[in-house]
């Protein structure tokens, strides 16, 4: 396989394609009553947003109750622990990040989990990463910014994750140049020191999308393995000549000793709602699309993310 130096997280040694939807076989009786869908994170952000869409439309098509918690906290680490530590009848599901599952064990010591300790009903979304600055910045492209950062002698980049920040460090190794990424707490603090003019750029999913609508922010350079849907002309660092790419999703997740037969309808039941064109139309509005990577599929990627955290965060091999 690729290099996950150069691939960052991405998974570079398989094409990953959306789950199929079937219709669901459950156990007779289940789910004889709530499921719960606990997100890591507070409500109103990306994470909140896809739970709260998912669930509606599973209580739509399979007419279930299902109630949405926020237990935000350590990315999505005081969920995860929750999680980890409540009984396997498939009552609660837990809805979290890359963070909360690839990186948070090799970089907050105090995490209690790995990936290894939950079955994975599938992903929700692909978030498509962008390298952006302000437009009244005087750089468009990042051929325009890497020769500003020259010109300076140092540029600075707000980031929200430690994969945003292995991100630009490669791009500052690849071109040669003093390019600092500059830690918050998460991509809407990241986005706020960007938009203050206190860096010269930032690293972001979405939340930066109506400011490019707006004409107020630039995107340099989109750093997943395709172009984003929001900035359809701006070329990936790939096409830029760098082996390089993050991306991010939604994970949906359920305790460890789950029985199969429940997991297996979770994950159908999952695969219906994120097949859905009610589904496809609220990706579009979030600018981003549908990506529902499976069970299996969701294990692979997370395995090859841990892997790459885990040797650069703490660096284990």
């Amino acid at each position: 396989m690729a290099n996950l130096k150069t691939c960052v997280f991405s998974l570079c040694m398989v094409a990953l394609t959306p789950t199929v939807a079937v219709a669901a076989e459950c156990p007779e009786g289940y789910p004889d009553g709530p499921i719960t869908f606990r997100v890591g994170y507070g409500a109103g952000g990306g994470t909140d947003a896809v739970a709260r869409k998912v669930a509606s439309l599973i209580e739509e098509q399979a007419g279930w109750t299902v109630v949405v918690e926020n237990r935000p906290g350590a990315s999505g680490g005081v969920m995860a622990t929750e999680l980890m530590r409540e009984d396997a009848d498939g009552s609660i599901v837990g809805v979290a990040s890359n963070t909360t599952l690839a990186i948070n064990p090799w970089d907050n010591p105090d995490t209690v989990y790995t990936y290894e300790d939950f079955r994975y009903m599938g992903t929700g979304m692909l978030l498509n990463y962008g390298l952006v600055a302000l437009k009244d910045k005087p750089y468009d492209t990042l051929e325009e910014f890497i020769a500003a950062v020259e010109e300076m002698g140092r540029g600075t980049v707000s980031v929200g994750a430690a994969s945003h920040e292995i991100a630009v460090r490669a791009i500052a190794d690849h071109f040669g140049v003093n390019l600092v990424p500059i830690p918050g707490k998460g991509s809407a603090a990241a986005l706020q020191e960007a938009l203050g003019g206190h860096v010269d750029a930032t690293v972001q999913s979405t939340q930066h999308v109506p400011q490019i609508k707006a004409g107020k922010m630039v995107q340099l350079a989109t750093l997943t393995d395709t172009r984003a849907v929001y900035a359809p002309d701006v070329p990936t660092l790939k096409e830029e000549g760098l082996d390089v790419s993050i991306e991010g999703h939604i994970f949906f997740m359920l305790p460890k000793d789950t029985p199969d037969d429940i997991h297996a309808c979770l994950s159908e039941t999952l695969a219906e709602a994120t097949s859905s064109e009610a589904y496809g139309e609220f990706m579009a509005k979030l600018e981003t699309e549908a990506m529902n990577m499976g069970p299996d599929g969701t294990r692979d990627w997370l395995e090859e993310a841990s892997a790459f955290y885990k040797e650069s965060l703490s660096g284990e091999q």
